[in-house]
């Protein structure tokens, strides 16, 4: 097939499934406002022809013919979030396309505002008249159809993946130091939650002394993360590191006995599945798409959202029984290669797009 992905070039999730899909004989190419190397792929910054002899027509005819061109030229096009690149229902009826929400699009991040009225009404026009919506998973996708009053029966899957012999568990040797390790890695916006671990860290030290806490990211409330766990005295404790490249993950998660995901929201917790596959059990807030990477009680617990006295129940419970602990381990591990296997998951994305292009062609 020739893929066509409108997306944030710089997004790693997005870039791991292009790169992928093409490594599989695809023809893939990345429109996006700014363009970086995406193996295999093509990248082209999006930008609209200025008017000149060859192109005199005004701003509105030269987007929608610029648009109308990617959907002549690609079997499929794929708007990966719902950013407003200027797609309308009409210049959509020329083509194939599947608008493909995160999050951020159906929920508005707690601290970010809501976004305005005519911007959920392009959003929300967007999945209308898609060909298809490509949700993550199930729960995600009952939160979209209820957003745009739709029917979910018509999505298509387009989930996120782990490659397992990237991220591995630690060695059976294990540490010598005895020290167990908590880690967070969704960076510090206030969606992710990480003042709520800081809040737990207390009550968790004092069943766990010496527990080490490993927070990962950046963002606009480090700082007020950072003033916060000077005040209640648990700065010793916090390991802060800045936001590494994505390769370097594995390495980060296999350190952790256990990781914690606050998150206000989420469509679906690719950083679940990526601590699974390191056998490292997940406690995280019962959230959006969050039930469809963590099994509560089997890879991970589950608890009440914004609840720091559960969140930290449970972390004391894990590291307080280490059978506990690595048997969730292993079978978050055992959970990833079954359902989320990246080869497999690149499957998934093969089969949905190739199913939203033949239902295309029978209605046109």
């Amino acid at each position: 097939m020739r893929l066509c992905f409108f997306a944030d070039g710089r997004n790693v999730h997005a870039q791991h499934v292009a790169s992928g899909l093409a490594a599989r004989g695809h023809v893939v190419h990345v429109v996006t406002h700014k363009p970086v190397p995406v193996s295999g792929v093509t990248v082209t910054q999006f930008c609209v022809p200025q008017a000149s002899l060859r192109h005199p027509l005004r701003w509105p005819a030269r987007l929608d013919r610029y648009l109308r061109n990617f959907l002549d030229t690609f079997d499929v096009v794929i708007l990966y979030f719902l950013a407003d690149y200027g797609f309308t229902p009409e210049i959509l009826e020329e083509g194939c396309f599947v608008a493909s929400p995160r999050g951020s699009d159906i929920v508005p991040p707690p601290g970010e505002g809501p976004p305005s009225e005519d911007l959920v009404k392009k959003r929300m026009a967007l999945l209308r008249s898609a060909a298809a919506v490509g949700v993550a998973g199930p729960r995600f996708g009952r939160i979209v159809a209820r957003y745009a009053q739709m029917d979910e029966a018509g999505f298509v899957r387009l989930p996120l993946g782990v490659d397992t012999g990237r991220f591995i568990p630690r060695k059976s040797s294990g540490r010598s130091d005895g020290v167990r390790r908590v880690g967070f890695l969704k960076g510090f916006r206030e969606v992710y939650g990480a003042i709520d671990l800081i809040q737990a860290i207390p009550r968790i030290l004092e069943a766990c002394p010496g527990t080490e806490f490993e927070l990962v990211g950046e963002g606009p409330t480090l700082q007020k993360c950072q003033v916060l766990a000077q005040d209640i005295c648990v700065q010793g404790s916090i390991r802060w590191t800045p936001r590494r490249p994505h390769s370097e993950v594995p390495a980060i998660l296999s350190e952790w006995d256990v990781s914690v995901m606050p998150s206000k929201c989420e469509s679906f917790g690719l950083a679940a599945l990526e601590s699974s596959a390191c056998e490292v059990p997940v406690v995280a807030y019962n959230v959006g798409g969050i039930p469809d990477t963590v099994q509560d009680g089997e890879t991970g617990n589950l608890v009440a959202p914004n609840s720091v006295d559960s969140l930290a129940e449970r972390v004391i419970a894990l590291l307080g029984d280490d059978t506990l602990r690595r048997r969730l381990g292993r079978a978050g591990r055992q959970f990833v290669i079954d359902r989320f296997e990246w080869r497999n998951v690149l499957q998934r994305w093969e089969s949905s797009l190739e199913e939203v292009r033949e239902r295309r062609a029978v209605m046109a």
